[in-house]
């Protein structure tokens, strides 16, 4: 009768293998979610243009008024202004200090139920 082969050790080239495949793919992932981005080189074209993010501002006033780039707006109508704005676009909210609190979150909700991220609350600096 043959004895079998005793094993004096395990193999582990195969699992140095799949050790460096798993590295590789962790350290392209990671350089991704580091950078937020992928570089590309776009190519350039003659009629190019940059586009700008508009600048909107919403007032409110003490006794509910509602102002859309300064032209008085009611409150039922400020919704159809707000279609105007892009979720690119910048959004700066001005409220009297004596303003309700609840017309500024009407004002917030809006905007954010259109996507728009970048709103500013301009306030007056203390001396």
């Amino acid at each position: 009768m043959r004895s079998l082969k005793k094993v004096e050790g395990i193999n582990v080239v195969p699992l140095i293998d799949i050790m460096l495949v798993l590295l590789a793919i962790v350290l392209t992932i990671s350089s991704f979610i580091a950078l937020e981005k992928i570089e590309l080189t776009l190519p350039g074209g003659k009629s190019s243009s940059k586009i700008e993010p508009k600048t909107y501002d919403i007032a409110i006033s003490s006794n509910k008024e509602f102002f859309f780039n300064s032209a008085k707006v009611k409150k039922e109508d400020i919704e159809t202004k707000l279609f105007e704005i892009k979720k690119e676009d910048v959004v700066s909210i001005r409220a009297d200090k004596l303003t309700p609190y609840e017309e500024f979150v009407f004002i917030v909700d809006m905007l954010k139920q259109k996507g728009v991220e970048k709103i500013a609350m301009v306030v007056q600096s203390e001396k």
